[in-house]
């Protein structure tokens, strides 16, 4: 018997929904399932759970899976179409519930060298020095072992609301939906560790599109240029190892 989704009810927090449809008995989380849960939420639900399901491992060619219909939404966004459509053969893909839950549930934490650096490097900022918050630094000594996807998103929601309205507004999401096109291409390249800033800069957007939150839209905007600019290193050093391989290659043949 085919899974029933739950209840659309646009009321319901996110943090909700994400957890829901990990408590669902069948086996396989579908399309058609993620689009009937979110309901008018749409396309900022929809690239979000898709960005944070892409930014687990994959093997080779698996994160063109997720890149697809987020491509596919972004244009719809672009376009200023009123609500999410998919192919009906994209809305018969599925990933394990397993793999959701754990994906969802699992703590991340940052790594060790990171956590250092928060608690005791100073930061210069145009002849300044910056160092972070006791906020932050208590934060990281609490958390040791980090946060689940879950217990981080119950945490923007309560961050995040309406505000500068002018980067959520329709001539905005059209924007932001050619950017997230941008971004889903990027991700799904072959390059090392290429797919996370893409997909943190996708998962900010989203939340900016659902909560119309005109400050996770600048910051999305911010991992976008530290995406271009990885983008950027990766081609230039590319660039440089095939000039010195090509050198070395032309004094042989000499």
């Amino acid at each position: 018997m085919p899974a029933q989704p739950p209840p659309n009810d646009d009321l319901r927090r996110f943090s909700d929904v994400l957890e829901d449809l990990g408590q669902a008995p069948e086996p396989k989380l579908t399309m058609a399932e993620l689009v009937a849960s979110f309901g008018e939420r749409g396309f900022g639900a929809m690239i979000l759970i898709l960005s944070l399901l892409a930014l687990l491992p994959w093997p080779p060619g698996g994160k063109a899976v997720f890149a697809v219909p987020i491509i596919l939404m972004s244009l719809e966004l672009a376009f200023q179409r009123q609500s999410v459509w998919l192919p009906r053969w994209m809305l018969k893909a599925s990933v394990s519930r397993a793999a959701y839950t754990s994906l969802i549930a699992t703590p991340f934490a940052a790594p060790a060298w990171l956590r250092r650096w928060v608690l005791s490097a100073k930061v210069r900022i145009a002849g300044r020095r910056y160092i972070f918050s006791d906020g932050v630094r208590r934060a990281v000594r609490r958390r040791p072992n980090g946060l689940s996807v879950l217990k981080m998103v119950r945490a923007i929601e309560r961050l995040t609301r309406p505000r500068l309205p002018l980067l959520t507004g329709d001539v905005a999401d059209t924007f932001t939906g050619l950017v997230c096109v941008v971004l889903a291409l990027i991700m799904a390249l072959p390059i090392p560790f290429g797919d996370a800033l893409p997909g943190i800069a996708l998962v900010l957007f989203a939340l900016g599109m659902m909560q119309r939150d005109g400050v996770a839209i600048l910051l999305g905007v911010v991992a976008t240029a530290a995406s271009a600019l990885y983008l950027f290193l990766i081609w230039a050093t590319v660039v440089e190892v095939a000039q010195h391989v090509t050198g070395w290659f032309a004094k042989l043949l000499h």
